[in-house]
């Protein structure tokens, strides 16, 4: 989603714009978090001490951190104007030291209110932070608009999410980045290889502890959809092709920032793409108009629910559908976001799941598949009857309010909504401590144990694919040729010279396949630029690659090194490769460890690896692991 972003300021440069209830929160907790920066004076009542929120001299139920969980959203919810209801129901962006292009971009999407303005006014307290700040700076501005927040009629906490920021920097795909300060780890496609759930869990843990540190409070991942269609761009981020592995890995992952439920030590995880956003025709992505379908050919709907059952059963808050419309599923051909059969019928009424459903970014003024002929405000009343309680990356709230001020909309169904949406901030702890300990940020971010366990997620997320006559693992001190490595970094393995032809070995490291750009599928300028961010669907590495790795080969044992988090068409690396390593957004000193025998390859593939482009394009999109001849089957791996 965050791809939205990006790409607008791209446009800007060219065109030169510019749950367990807190009944035993220690008290001394809630004490230090009122002394350092709460604006409010707090109420002693039995000894103990709260905050008084709506600054009424008196112990409200929703300010009692004692009274149970759904008696607290009562007793606030009837406090609530029709107008401080609606803000709930928006998550716009926060940008945090960003480019200055990036600055002006919020502006102008937000009308040009600020952030402040949005809290104050608007009534809105679920943000997603965007930037590239330190974690001890991000801390400082988030307390800031917490102070904020606290200071508006009823004091109702901010909720601050994230997409992934745990990626090394070269590991990072579409939505999802590396911030610099935090630990690293590979993808999720590297944890699928690993195929560790504990790792993953422990990943989760940590991951959480940092969050909450700088005070995110909402996880925008994992991606549970399944990496069925290898051209799909997006197969970055998913657990791969296989639904059991995938519903294991989505359960770790979950258990690992939520803990066993929620708490104020949780960070809550938005599990995305319902029903599955991996089955897209001919592996186009629906953030453009070209990308707009998603398809069964193989009649294999119920396959891609299965991670998100195991996600219902296991504590799932949030579900984030995704962009595309299920062509020919459902009674009418709209996108997730509209389709009351599948947010209502299915995801409520059939598989059970009660928890808060928040629409991907830029649904009602971006991303409308299949309702482009609707005004705004029939986007926003379609979408609500078809099941939406949020609205990612939107900000105008005044939309919903006419529609309930007409009758269109009930207010009682938008206490449906607003219900779900303050149950997950009073058992995340927002009330009682919204605020983080900036003079900690340091103590709980990066530390040494955190970095050692993320080296070694990484280096179980590396695949030995080929290794002919066991050339790896290679010899400290080898004479090697690196291109695409650090050469820095080779050189604490092996005797880096200057040509390949010095070289007994060539480590060429290529990264994720990226040819041409996705087609857009309109003439606008936004979705132009934002084409040049998705892939093509050519999944060969291109002949000036190609003829660079056989003139390696030619001269020295050539290992090839290759990131995966897009399936590739390798057979013709293969052919000219004395060894083939397969990574999933991992560090080159990672790689390096494997190829040198420091860390024995045990890493799995998460799907199989094609052998050809013509065999990719007669599989079926809804199907996996179904090319007739792969390279590489799934679950291959070699190890020493």
């Amino acid at each position: 989603m965050k791809i939205v972003i990006r790409v607008v300021v791209a446009v800007l440069v060219v065109a030169g714009l510019y749950a367990t209830n807190l009944f035993l929160k220690p008290i001394s907790r809630i004490k230090a978090s009122l002394a350092q920066t709460s604006t409010s004076a707090p109420i002693t009542v039995d000894g103990e001490v709260f905050r008084d929120l709506n600054r009424n001299g008196a112990l409200d139920p929703y300010e009692d951190y004692r009274v149970a969980t759904t008696d607290r959203v009562e007793d606030l919810l009837k406090q609530m104007t029709l107008e401080e209801k609606v803000g709930q129901m928006f998550h716009p962006p926060v940008l945090i030291e960003p480019d200055p292009l990036f600055r002006i971009f919020l502006e102008a999407m937000n009308a040009g209110t600020s952030v402040e303005e949005l809290i104050s006014r608007e009534s809105i307290t679920h943000f997603n932070f965007y930037g590239s700040a330190s974690p001890q700076n991000i801390a400082k501005r988030l307390n800031k608009l917490q102070r904020i927040a606290e200071r508006t009629r009823l004091g109702i906490p901010l909720s601050i999410s994230s997409d992934p920021i745990h990626e090394v920097p070269r590991g990072g795909g579409i939505a999802s980045f590396t911030l610099d300060g935090v630990s690293k780890w590979p993808s999720q496609l590297g944890f699928a290889a690993g195929r560790d759930p504990e790792m993953l869990e422990a990943f989760g843990k940590i991951a959480a502890k940092e969050y909450r540190a700088i005070g995110f409070t909402t996880a925008l991942h994992p991606m549970s959809d399944m990496a069925t269609e290898p051209r799909w761009a997006r197969n970055f981020g998913t657990f791969g092709s296989n639904a059991e592995l995938s519903a294991e890995m989505t359960v770790a992952y979950m258990k690992g920032f939520q803990g066993d439920s929620l708490s104020d030590q949780s960070v809550m995880t938005m599990v995305k793409h319902f029903p599955g956003g991996g089955p897209q025709r001919d592996g186009l992505d629906p953030h453009l108009k070209s990308g707009e379908d998603q398809v069964y050919p193989g009649d294999n709907f119920d396959y891609h629910l299965e991670p998100f059952i195991a996600a219902i059963e296991n504590d799932m808050r949030v579900v984030m559908p995704y962009y595309g419309i299920p062509k020919g599923q459902t009674d009418e051909d709209v996108a997730m976001a509209y389709n009351r059969y599948i947010l209502t019928d299915l995801l409520r009424d059939e598989l059970g799941f009660d928890g808060v459903i928040c629409t991907d970014w830029g649904v009602v003024t971006g991303r409308v598949w299949g309702v482009e002929a609707l005004t705004i405000e029939q986007r926003y009343l379609k979408s609500v009857q078809a099941g939406i309680d949020q609205y990612g990356g939107e900000s105008e709230p005044e939309y919903i309010v006419a529609l309930v001020d007409k009758g269109d909309i009930s207010e009682a169904r938008i206490d449906e909504s607003v219900r779900r949406i303050l149950r997950n901030k009073f058992d995340l702890g927002l009330f009682e401590g919204p605020y983080v300990d900036e003079a900690a940020v340091n103590d709980r971010v990066n530390l040494p144990e955190h970095l050692s366990q993320g080296m070694t997620a990484q280096r179980n997320a590396a695949v030995l694919l080929t290794n002919r006559q066991q050339v790896l693992p290679l010899e400290e001190g080898t004479r090697i040729f690196v291109d695409g490595l650090d050469a820095d970094i080779a050189a604490n393995y092996g005797t880096v010279v200057e040509t390949s032809e010095q070289a007994d070995v060539v480590l060429l490291l290529l990264n994720t396949v990226f040819n041409g750009n996705q087609p857009a599928g309109t003439d606008s300028t936004f979705d132009q630029m934002m084409a040049t961010q998705f892939p093509d669907t050519d999944l060969s590495f291109d002949e000036t690659i190609l003829t660079r790795a056989k003139a390696y080969g030619e001269t020295s044992r050539l290992i090839t090194l290759v990131d995966l988090n897009r399936p590739a068409v390798l057979s013709e690396l293969n052919s000219v490769s004395d060894a083939m390593l397969g990574t999933f957004g991992i560090s080159d000193q990672a790689m390096l460890d494997v190829v040198f025998g420091r860390h024995t390859p045990t890493g799995k593939l998460p799907f199989e690896l094609p052998s050809s482009m013509a065999e990719v394009e007669q599989q079926l999109e809804d199907v996996p692991d179904d090319t007739a001849n792969p390279l590489f089957p799934f679950g291959w791996g070699l190890s020493y």
